[in-house]
């Protein structure tokens, strides 16, 4: 399916591990869906074969399938299995690309969190309805931390956010994945691995860009932006936000 993918779209090579792992996941989520609309209607789909919806059909009233499907809702409501959020069909990831072009800046990950883990209001004025007591445990904890081991002067950026999300809230990763990244946990693991293979497969590059007492490399980090052809490249960095604007946002 991904080769047929390929040949209607096209990108660079260097990008074919964060496309390929994204598009095979995507393609099993949506598979997944698709066969418990299936399950939970009783009624087969015109895309099904007939054979196909019949041994489904069996599989699903097994004793083996309803001990896997146990589990997973288990897993759900565990504190470190999956989460619930507000966003539907949309991932984590399209709502944070979302919320930067509406911002004009990158989010940071509280502000990504409460947006997709607080339920809509009909009115401004009403509270907040958080999808599940984690989420908001989790949401008041990263204020928390931010109120009392950051002084006021410091900008939380994103990528500062993100490293405290991750280590002084939500305790790293479980199973390769942390707690409200969402979507977003494969492609930034998968984005570090690539950099980390340029990396090795020219070392002669990194020793050059680390003379000087170890300056890093001075090309496009993080959320910069080139502007421009690569001759007169400008870097346009996403504003931080202090503390006190953090207060105001929420």
């Amino acid at each position: 399916m991904f080769n047929n993918f390929k040949t209607m779209c096209i990108w660079e090579s260097r990008y074919n591990l964060v496309i390929g792992t994204t598009f095979e996941r995507e393609a099993s989520t949506r598979l997944s869906n698709w066969l418990k609309s299936v399950r939970d209607s009783g009624e087969r789909p015109s895309w099904m074969l007939p054979h196909v919806f019949a041994e489904l059909g069996q599989y699903w009233k097994t004793d083996k399938f309803k001990a896997i499907s146990d589990q997973a809702k288990m897993a759900r409501g565990s504190l470190k299995g999956g989460s619930l959020h507000t966003g539907g069909a949309k991932t984590v990831g399209i709502i944070a690309r979302e919320m930067e072009k509406e911002l004009g800046r990158t989010p940071i990950e509280p502000e990504v969190f409460k947006k997709t883990h607080v339920r809509k209001k009909e009115n401004e004025s009403d509270p907040d309805v958080w999808v599940e007591e984690r989420a908001e445990r989790t949401f008041n904890d990263f204020n928390k931390y931010v109120a009392e081991n950051l002084d006021s002067s410091v900008r939380l950026t994103p990528e500062l956010s993100t490293q405290i999300w991750k280590e002084k809230v939500v305790g790293g990763t479980h199973k390769g994945r942390c707690y409200g990244l969402g979507s977003r946990n494969d492609v930034r693991r998968l984005q570090s691995e690539h950099k980390d293979m340029n990396t090795r497969s020219n070392p002669k590059r990194g020793k050059e860009e680390n003379v000087d007492g170890g300056v890093p490399p001075q090309g496009l980090q993080g959320d910069h932006v080139p502007i421009g052809n690569q001759e007169n490249e400008v870097l346009v960095v996403p504003p931080a936000i202090t503390n006190e604007e953090i207060g105001q946002l929420f």
